[in-house]
């Protein structure tokens, strides 16, 4: 029997990822509407958060300070940057291969958005989403653009992401 993690086979995440590859590699212009109805169909029902607000971004490299017998105080540094990242959507990802995968259900439409998983957040073209009627029917495919704006003259930047219309239903 195959495993299981949050109610999903693991036979089902390899159909899953098998299914975005085609949607996102197998045209340039178009997507299979009968792959994309298959995708919403696997998708586990689950809530998914009304706003989605997320932070990622690096410092430089920490310290450690400590007492060593017979030497006395010493710190290590380190020259290695690091790294956080937060999303308030992540418990509403489905993990499936390469792929994040999020069903977002509203009265008139419902939307999977799909990202990369190693993809960096300020990566453009790592993510796409898949408009559908309510349904189920296939409207669109759109791809993922940021904006990015600097805070004055500081090193911070926020990144806004959109989407523009990428693939249509063959």
């Amino acid at each position: 029997m195959a495993a299981s993690i949050r109610g999903l086979r693991m036979i089902d995440r390899f159909l899953i990822a098998a299914i975005v590859d085609r949607l996102i590699y197998a045209d340039d212009a178009t997507f299979s509407v009968d792959d994309a109805r298959q995708l919403l169909d696997a998708l586990p029902r689950q809530r998914s958060p009304w706003i989605q607000l997320g932070i990622a971004g690096k410092m430089s490299g920490g310290s450690s300070r400590g007492f060593a017998a017979g030497v006395g105080d010493v710190e290590i540094k380190s020259d290695k940057d690091r790294q956080f990242q937060y999303n308030s959507a992540d418990g509403a990802y489905t993990r499936a291969g390469q792929w994040k995968l999020m069903l977002v259900s509203k009265r008139s439409r419902q939307f999977v958005e799909i990202e990369q998983v190693m993809a960096d957040a300020t990566d453009e073209g790592r993510g796409a989403l898949i408009c559908y009627e309510a349904d189920g029917t296939p409207i669109r495919m759109d791809i993922r653009f940021n904006r990015s704006y600097r805070l004055f003259w500081s090193p911070v930047v926020f990144v806004i992401p959109g989407w523009k219309p990428w693939k249509t239903p063959s």
